[in-house]
């Protein structure tokens, strides 16, 4: 697995080029050469976004947001991972305007459709479920649905607090859909009283150890560290949840030595 930052962690320190370029070179200072895009201003250009990117010696594999907002800023998305030399554009979430039965087979062929477009640019889809969109809809698993009826190429982006916030098993849904996912989330919390706080992968009450092994045994081939709240430097945060991911998938390669 190749790991690297999904940059939306950073989102209030992405509002102007200096800041984007700043960021980067910071990421690149923790070890990072891999990111997934999101959230960087829209004042921020495709170009400049990629030249700091090459100038920081990073590479970005796929951009994400949500569904409406890829939908309606379509010509940005491709022309964003064009120029980074990105693989997917990851869509997030279903709008709630489909989760009916009705509405959810409207959805997959609006996918399917974008997907062909995406096809025809040299580029891929990826749907990020969040936890509501593990919840039937009439009779459906929404995400099997998807992943049963949209072309083949479609693949997941399969973020883990969400799985585990659904009442999941994170090591079973990483197996279910083994073959299916290309990049996975490691975003973690902690409860204090009613309240839950995103800490450092690592460092919460997320039990990860039968999840990390799934992803290497299914040899998904990206992940991504992600916070988007911190009680600390949001830099520092992000430095212990990358290490900690490469701590312990080495710790895991060796023990199957």
């Amino acid at each position: 697995m190749i790991t690297g930052i999904q940059v939306s962690s950073f989102k209030p320190m992405l509002t102007t080029e200096e800041e984007v370029r700043t960021a980067f070179f910071k990421m690149k200072e923790m070890g990072c050469d891999t990111v997934q895009l999101q959230w960087i201003d829209w004042s921020v250009t495709p170009e400049f976004i990629a030249q700091a990117l090459k100038d920081a010696g990073i590479s970005s594999v796929s951009t994400q947001d949500f569904y409406q907002t890829v939908k309606e800023h379509k010509d940005y998305f491709i022309r964003l991972n064009q120029l980074c030399g990105s693989e997917w554009v990851c869509v997030s979430g279903i709008p709630d305007s489909n989760r009916t039965p009705e509405g959810l087979q409207a959805f997959v062929k609006e996918l399917s459709e974008f997907q062909k477009e995406l096809r025809e640019q040299g580029l891929k889809l990826c749907f990020h479920p969040r936890h509501m969109e593990f919840r039937p809809i009439g009779q459906a698993d929404p995400v099997e649905y998807l992943m049963d009826h949209l072309p083949e190429e479609a693949a997941l982006c399969l973020d883990l607090y969400h799985v585990n916030h659904a009442g999941l098993s994170m090591e079973k849904v990483i197996r279910k859909y083994r073959g299916k996912i290309c990049m996975v989330h490691f975003k973690d919390y902690r409860k204090a009283g009613d309240q839950e706080i995103l800490v450092p992968a690592g460092q919460g009450d997320t039990d990860w150890k039968e999840a990390l092994r799934a992803c290497r045994e299914t040899e998904i081939p990206y992940g991504f560290v992600e916070q988007e709240r911190w009680e600390k430097d949001p830099f520092l945060c992000l430095k212990e949840a990358f290490d900690w991911l490469n701590e312990n998938l080495t710790d895991l390669q060796k023990e199957e030595k």
